[in-house]
């Protein structure tokens, strides 16, 4: 099975649903794409996807890199800069280590490690800064 480019907030991204089992995820898309095991995440395709799981092996969470070829109704897509993430939306938060846009739960962009918060966008980071990441998440 082959990914698809939706991105759905709080409920999926690349059609691997969130709060289902990590297992049936690794049996659909084991012959397209390398699956690599790590604690609780799974990656496939040396990091196109990345998989959170707990102990229970429901998914939590999915992020893409930059090499994923899809985007949210064109505002939010991994690899964007933030100059695009200022051009696409009207407002910024830093919630649980990510940039969350226009009070859009359940998406964000992974802020890079030691930047947790903000009082705006670029406080810490540069215009042509690359937010290589895009993550799905459980509300």
């Amino acid at each position: 099975m082959k990914l698809t480019p939706e991105i759905i907030p709080g409920k999926s991204l690349g059609g691997i649903l969130l709060n289902t089992s990590v297992d049936q995820v690794i049996s659909k898309f084991s012959s397209d794409y390398t699956v690599d095991f790590s604690d609780n995440i799974v990656t496939l395709d040396a990091g196109l996807i990345t998989i959170g799981h707990d102990e229970n092996r429901l998914i939590y969470s999915v992020m893409c890199n930059s090499k994923f070829k899809g985007s949210y109704l064109d505002k939010l897509w991994a690899g964007m800069t933030v100059r695009d993430v200022l051009k696409h939306s009207s407002t910024q938060i830093a919630w649980g280590g990510a940039v969350v846009v226009d009070g859009i739960e359940g998406i964000g962009l992974p802020l890079p490690d030691g930047f947790d918060d903000f009082d705006q966008l670029t406080d810490y980071l540069q215009l042509d800064h690359v937010f290589e990441h895009l993550s799905v998440f459980l509300i």
